[in-house]
């Protein structure tokens, strides 16, 4: 699987890590799960382990772990689709409602994996998995 790279610039050094400013992009801008970045109309800045030799103000290629690229995939396409699916059948077959009540039980579902979707993306917004990868020549 293709690594996901980005530029940032590093803005301090404390110990063995690095707060980086990662450069926004288009993508950030449609991304459902942006917390899991930080990029929620903010700079998005992240502590990262390193012991490469930088200073304040290098440019940096970072990687994004392929992990949170698939996580936030399944978060943001897969939980609605099966919220809506369980809310339906349950509503339908264990509740025997009709099929227009199941059908409004099945939005609610889909409601629901919005507010999950939301508690997920704040609670894993701290817990990505970035690393440097190399320090950029000054252009």
């Amino acid at each position: 699987m293709e690594n996901h790279e980005d530029i940032a610039v590093v803005k301090s050094i404390k110990d063995n890590f690095v707060q980086v400013e990662i450069e926004r992009t288009g993508s950030c801008k449609g991304c459902a799960v942006s917390g899991f970045c930080n990029s929620n109309d903010r700079k998005i800045l992240h502590r990262i382990k390193t012991d490469k030799d930088l200073k304040i103000g290098d440019r940096v290629q970072v990687n994004i772990a392929p992990s949170v690229r698939i996580l936030s995939s399944f978060v943001v396409f897969i939980i609605p689709i099966l919220a809506m699916l369980i809310f339906y059948l349950i509503s339908k077959y264990i509740l025997a409602l009709n099929e227009d009540l199941s059908i409004v039980v099945s939005m609610v579902g889909l409601l629901l994996s919005g507010f999950s979707i939301y508690y997920i993306d704040k609670k894993f917004a701290n817990k990505l998995s970035f690393t440097i990868i190399r320090k950029l020549e000054n252009e």
